[in-house]
């Protein structure tokens, strides 16, 4: 079935007004999750709600998705909305319609708040405070900023560095939320680590930002083959990507070590069929990667396999945050000598 989905929110009468309601369309049309994305307004602006649901019809779809675009819940919410949709409804009956909820205190408005907030403290405090020039105070400064638009009370010690790292190497403090451990795996990374066992990487961008040098005095080594020429013959002859290629010419390294993948999708899923076949038996997977193809549902199946694992739940990764996560095990791993 065919949904497209209508945002609702205020309007106005002076253009500017009505300008994020659009971006924020565009950026859900990007998605290409839904048939059709469209923008109405309450009052003030066009298209209305009726306007929009006229057009989104005489385009096929077979369901429609209200989302209010509002805040907090008032009589917009409550009552104007619910009264147009009743009218709709009237008009096609045979139309599905779906009436979410609203905005609401949602934590993640809390974080925008948050860095609204910080970055007019920090440009008053700019000129007064100087620019830090010293790698370490910056370092420290920066970790102190994060304490202070996070709350990490509540999360496992061990875990609290990796997810300060992450938010450190992206300037994203939804990692604070959205980064998932399963049991034991900050654990099981240290251990690896402290007995020697290699890092294996999907891509080299991910491999040359790893600290080699605590590695390989634990006796471990960093392992990437993505270039290999056997990877890259094997990989024409398949028709396999050469990321998929390098974890099956890996397998040796991998065993009780620990795994990161931040670029490649196709990656994690080779492993991670490699892992359902008993062939790949590694202590960590940390499952990162980053893109609109691939990436969501490997990680999805990440997270049915019984080896630990970190990992996020959407479509954001990438080698920084890979990186970072592996970097801050290594720490741990350093300072339980």
């Amino acid at each position: 079935m065919k949904t497209g989905v209508i945002l609702i929110s205020h309007g106005s009468k002076i253009s500017s007004g009505n300008e994020g309601l659009l971006k924020i369309a565009d950026m859900l049309r990007a998605m290409n999750r839904w048939d059709m994305v469209e923008p109405a307004f309450l009052q003030l602006a066009k298209p209305g709600l009726d306007e929009v649901v006229e057009k989104t019809v005489a385009n096929g779809m077979g369901r429609i998705v209200v989302v209010p675009l509002l805040l907090f819940k008032g009589n917009h919410v409550f009552k104007d909305i619910p009264e147009m949709l009743e009218k709709e409804r009237a008009k096609y009956p045979k139309m599905e319609f779906i009436y979410t909820n609203n905005i609401g205190a949602d934590e993640r408005i809390a974080l925008i708040a948050a860095d609204r907030i910080h970055e007019k403290l920090v440009e008053r405090q700019f000129g007064e405070k100087g620019r830090l020039e010293q790698p370490q105070l910056i370092i420290d400064e920066s970790f102190e900023i994060i304490d202070k638009l996070v709350n990490l009370a509540n999360i496992p010690e061990l875990q609290r560095p990796v997810i300060q790292r992450a938010i450190h190497a992206t300037g994203d403090t939804e990692y604070a939320y959205n980064l998932l451990f399963s049991s034991n795996a900050v654990e099981a990374g240290v251990k690896a680590i402290k007995d020697g066992k290699n890092i294996i990487t999907d891509v080299n961008m991910v491999k040359a930002g790893i600290s080699k040098k605590p590695v390989e005095n634990f006796g471990g080594k960093l392992v990437c083959k993505i270039d290999d020429n056997l990877v890259a013959d094997e990989a024409k002859r398949s028709g396999k990507t050469r990321a998929m290629i390098a974890m099956q010419f890996s397998l040796d390294e991998m065993q009780g070590g620990v795994v990161v993948i931040g670029n490649a999708p196709t990656a994690l899923f080779e492993l991670i069929d490699l892992i359902k076949k008993d062939k790949a038996k590694p202590a960590l997977v940390i499952g990162i990667p980053v893109g609109f193809v691939g990436a969501v549902e490997a990680k999805a199946a990440l997270k049915q396999i019984s080896i630990p694992y970190i990992t996020n739940d959407n479509r954001k990764g990438g080698s920084a945050v890979a990186v970072a996560i592996i970097n801050a095990v290594i720490e741990l791993a350093k300072k339980a000598r």
